[in-house]
């Protein structure tokens, strides 16, 4: 194996480990736990996190591509991302109901609620440009661990630019697709989480 061979393979694991939806699942169960009271309520919504955030859109992607509807897990060809979106797109709005009507805490269904639109977003910018999901969703996490866990969380800023390395490194993304992840990430979480803790901050 050559080197550059070698150095694919570290871009890939680095990919692989920062995935989008497992992260968003980790950042929500810590929400929870920080925000909602320790018992069975809690961990029901932890679940529910997991289940609408992680294991729906991955289990999708697989689904899909074991049926010829992708053509290859990182949904290469943006033509094929639309489906994807709207699936997923569903299952957050259904996740975000059912964590709000359970009494989640705001901080904990409202992120889930934020992927609503900010999918529909991406789904109007992926006519244009295949924007990368890996910086944006990072970014939108990076803001929301800033604003509910404050400076301490600075240094996490270093995830989304090993993600945005792995995801150019590896040819997966032009310089462009994934400038144009990291400022909706970082634009969009910013204003919707300050319109959320205005609504329901108290």
């Amino acid at each position: 194996m050559s080197l550059r061979d070698q150095h694919l393979r570290v871009s890939d694991v680095v990919s692989l480990a920062l995935n989008p939806s497992v992260m968003t699942g980790v950042f929500l169960c810590v929400l929870a736990a920080t925000y909602e009271q320790s018992g069975i309520p809690r961990v029901a919504h932890q679940l529910l996190c997991i289940a609408f955030t992680s294991l729906v859109p991955i289990g999708l992607i697989f689904l899909l591509k074991s049926r010829g509807k992708l053509s290859d897990f990182d949904m290469s060809i943006r033509s094929e991302r639309d489906r994807v979106y709207l699936l997923c797109d569903a299952g957050y709005t259904a996740g975000a109901a059912l964590l709000f009507l359970s009494g989640s805490a705001w901080p904990v269904w409202g992120f889930v609620a934020l992927h609503v639109p900010n999918t529909l977003i991406l789904l109007a910018f992926n006519r244009l440009l295949k924007v990368s999901i890996h910086t944006m969703v990072l970014s939108s996490l990076y803001v929301g661990a800033l604003e509910f866990y404050g400076l301490q969380t600075v240094p996490l800023g270093f995830l989304v630019a090993a993600a945005a390395w792995a995801r150019w490194d590896a040819g997966n993304h032009s310089f462009a697709e994934l400038i144009c992840g990291v400022s909706m990430g970082t634009v969009l979480t910013s204003l919707e989480l300050q319109g959320l803790k205005t609504a329901f901050g108290g």
